[in-house]
């Protein structure tokens, strides 16, 4: 009985070392604000989802889905991620004066891209790193094609303002692919750690092209930290302009394989 106490103990100690070296789990969801981190070198981290967005003027009403949105990311060096995204989407319309109901669904075009910390926070220096990509037109399915070349590039910024409140914030540009118009975008996030596993957040971002055109959307939602590599997430939001979605759902997780 002595023996088996022992090792017990020993177990427990060997687990409690290996969770302190394990690095935490830091995502770049479910919130629109990318974190300043990269994941650790060498690691492999998947972050995927299932959104679901509400639209509605006088003449549409739109339902949109990506049932798989998918980023996959790699720490290739100490301050490099490599970062490929994936979605399958979904897109039902129904027109108000015709009664008229169609819907889409297929792949949306896959992101290359990459993400690289510049500096760390450093008193009140924030952390900061620069994150851009490019959206591969020939991997959609033709209704989910753009028509342009979409890109985006942002800094990432995030500061820490005590031991459980952090806030983070993106400013950047983007293509989106519909129109060769660019998009000035930004976020900020008040991140809130309730307990060592359990998290929420509380965001405002939008956005605005050259032609004047806004978009400004209010979200907030949890994280729950199942194991140290291992987390689930639920967010929402509603628009507040007239050209946002009306509100979104989203749920998903992220797993990083150990190295």
């Amino acid at each position: 009985m002595k023996h088996i106490l022992i090792l017990v103990f020993i177990t427990f100690a060997l687990t409690a070392i290996a969770q302190d070296t394990i690095p935490d789990l830091i995502t770049d969801r479910p919130d629109l604000t990318e974190s300043s981190s990269v994941v650790p070198l060498f690691a492999l981290q998947i972050e995927t989802g299932f959104v679901v967005e509400n639209y509605k003027t006088n003449f549409i009403e739109q339902k949109s889905f990506a049932y798989n949105t998918t980023l996959l990311r790699y720490g290739l060096l100490e301050n490099l991620e490599l970062r490929l995204g994936m979605e399958y989407l979904g897109n039902k319309v129904l027109t108000k004066n015709t009664d008229s109901n169609n819907t889409f669904s297929g792949l949306g075009p896959v992101y290359a891209g990459f993400k690289v910390k510049i500096t760390e926070e450093d008193g009140w220096k924030p952390e900061i790193a620069f994150i851009g990509g490019l959206v591969l037109p020939f991997t959609a399915d033709d209704y989910f094609k753009p028509d342009y070349t979409a890109a985006n590039i942002r800094f990432s910024l995030s500061h820490s303002l005590s031991d459980k409140l952090s806030i983070g914030y993106n400013l950047g540009v983007e293509w989106d692919g519909e129109t060769a118009v660019p998009e000035y975008f930004y976020t900020i996030s008040l991140g809130i750690e309730l307990t060592d596993i359990l998290g929420m957040f509380v965001e405002g971002y939008g956005m605005l092209t050259e032609e004047g055109k806004s978009e400004n959307l209010i979200d907030a939602g949890f994280t729950y930290l199942v194991f140290p590599n291992f987390q689930l997430d639920f967010s929402g939001g509603l628009g507040l302009s007239e050209s946002a979605v009306d509100n979104f759902l989203s749920f998903g997780l992220t797993y990083r394989f150990p190295n």
